[in-house]
């Protein structure tokens, strides 16, 4: 994507100028914050200060893009109203203020997420160009907040892969290491708020396509509780399993956005389950850097994988765990189901006999201009990603009344097992949450797959939030993960206990070959 610096984009960075010139302001009055580490608190007193605007905040991610993505290739198409929607925001806090903390944030989207502000094609090349009729329901809950759609992240092509290959968006880079994958399926959404191409981004995943990219990005990811954020407007393959959530570069910030997308929606009857279980006090208000404090955490040894390869990060989990330990925490060690849970997983998951009609229901939603109406007319078409010829073979050799099928229900059952198992031990401790790595190896050769000894689907499997916390880098200089997993409804606890661990150790790592432009430090003041 190659972009032309505009007349007013310079404008502004003339005014920034101008605003911290020597006599404009007060030299105490202000701090400048790099656009790499600011907080969305921060942009928005920046925004009510009139040091900066949403207008000029799109203009600086899309610089960074131009600048960047070539080399990254995590976006496939930027929305050509963002400038038109950042500045209708702008117009709106001068005349009545605010709406939220997101009014006037860009924010990017997974593309398969549908948005009306740019196409959604799940990085086929066969849907390439082409829009859905509405906003998928969490999308229009942010937009509400008064976010601003910059653009939709490349992907594993309709979720399916693990390793960031898209026929419309080719590979994403991970921008650590070019020889490693960046994590998937989320990976355009991870690397673009890694390399703060946006403020925060939107994933979607089935397995752990969330958390793998923001484990490999060394951002905050949240898998939330199933049914607490509608699915209405995703491209799935799964309708029991598929959540969306936010990546972010803080706890904080991606609480802000979780808060916004929560509720009932009666497109995904799965929300019913959210009934009676939503906080009256939204997850970014409470968070205590000394929370951890009296804390009962739970150490999850089923998710410690065994094997001399996966000893390193396991050791560095450890020394996470002793720094919880030593904040006042009373940390219970030794918690297990009772069974090889990483050795069930592939017994656990139901994904794989929905896709079919999964496909076929969001192609309905797409209305009558929709290229294809089901995934028999993709696949005569050949107009995707070669690989998955296989799969969507299979997918339409298999029946399509799955729920006849006894493997299926055996592995609805086994999912449900699995989901008791956890939550009765951790009641049986008394513990507030489960701690153990996300992934006990780091991102492998760029071309395989971030699955396997990788895979960490417990939350999918289950149901139940959690959330992963950068904490370090292992011997190669890759980031790695802490993973955070609650009781149904137990965002609150998860967000603070994560606040609480990230406040302690700071291990977030922005990656240092993609470094900010001139002109990207931002006037925010002092005081409130």
């Amino acid at each position: 994507m190659k972009f032309l610096l505009s007349t007013r984009y310079i404008l502004h960075l003339l005014i920034g100028v101008a605003l911290i010139a020597p006599g404009n302001v007060k030299a105490d009055a202000y701090k400048s914050v790099p656009l790499s580490d600011i907080s969305i608190r921060e942009l928005q007193a920046a925004m009510n200060a009139g040091t900066l605007s949403s207008e000029k905040l799109v203009m600086m991610y899309q610089a960074r893009i131009a600048k960047y993505d070539d080399r990254l290739r995590s976006m496939i198409v930027l929305a050509p109203n963002a400038l038109e929607q950042a500045r209708k925001l702008d117009d709106e806090r001068r005349t009545s203020g605010p709406r939220s903390l997101l009014h006037g944030i860009p924010m990017v989207f997974k593309d398969t997420v549908d948005t009306i502000d740019a196409p959604t094609a799940g990085g086929c090349i066969g849907l390439a160009g082409t829009y859905p009729e509405d906003d998928a329901t969490l999308v229009r809950k942010l937009k509400d907040a008064g976010v601003v759609v910059l653009g939709k992240t490349n992907l594993d092509e309709f979720n399916r892969g693990a390793e960031g290959l898209s026929s419309l968006g080719g590979q994403v880079i991970n921008p650590y290491d070019s020889t490693r994958n960046p994590g998937g399926s989320s990976a355009g959404t991870g690397v673009a708020v890694n390399c703060w191409f946006a403020t925060a981004g939107i994933g979607t995943e089935t397995g752990a396509s969330i958390r793998s990219p923001a484990s490999n990005n060394s951002l905050v990811g949240l898998a939330p509780s199933q049914g607490l954020i509608s699915r209405a407007g995703l491209l799935a393959i799964s309708y029991t399993q598929d959540r969306g959530g936010p990546h972010a570069r803080s706890v904080e910030d991606a609480a802000i956005v979780a808060w916004h997308m929560i509720g009932l929606d009666s497109e995904d009857l799965f929300t019913h389950e959210a009934l009676g279980q939503l906080p009256a006090t939204p997850y970014y208000e409470g968070l205590d850097k000394d929370y951890l404090n009296g804390a009962r955490i739970g150490v999850f040894r089923d998710l410690f994988r065994k094997g001399d390869e996966f000893q390193e990060i396991n050791g560095l989990i450890e020394q996470q765990i002793s720094v919880i330990a030593s904040t006042g925490a009373v940390v219970i060690d030794g918690l297990s189901t009772g069974m090889e849970l990483v050795s069930f997983f592939p017994k656990a998951r139901a994904s794989g006999y929905e896709f079919r009609e999964a496909f076929r229901g969001y192609m309905a939603s797409r209305g009558a201009d929709a290229p294809f109406k089901n995934l028999e007319e993709l696949y005569a078409s050949g107009k995707f990603l070669p690989k998955l010829g296989p799969r969507f073979a299979d997918s339409l050799e298999a029946d399509d009344t799955p729920e006849f099928d006894p493997e299926y229900l055996a592995r609805l059952r086994n999912r449900g097992m699995v989901k008791s198992l956890i939550i009765s031990m951790m009641d049986r401790y008394g513990v507030d949450v489960l701690v153990h790595p996300f992934k006990s190896l780091t991102a492998p050769p760029l071309g395989t797959s971030d699955r396997g000894p990788r895979d960490n689907p417990v939350s999918a499997i289950t149901g139940l939030p959690a959330i992963v916390v950068p904490a370090g880098v292992n011997s190669e200089g890759l980031p790695i993960s802490l993973e955070i997993l609650g009781r149904p409804f137990s965002e609150p606890t998860l967000f603070k206990v994560a606040y609480a661990y990230e406040q302690m150790t700071g291990h977030r790592m922005p990656p240092a070959k993609f470094p900010a432009l001139d002109g990207e430090d931002i006037l925010v003041p002092t005081k409130p």
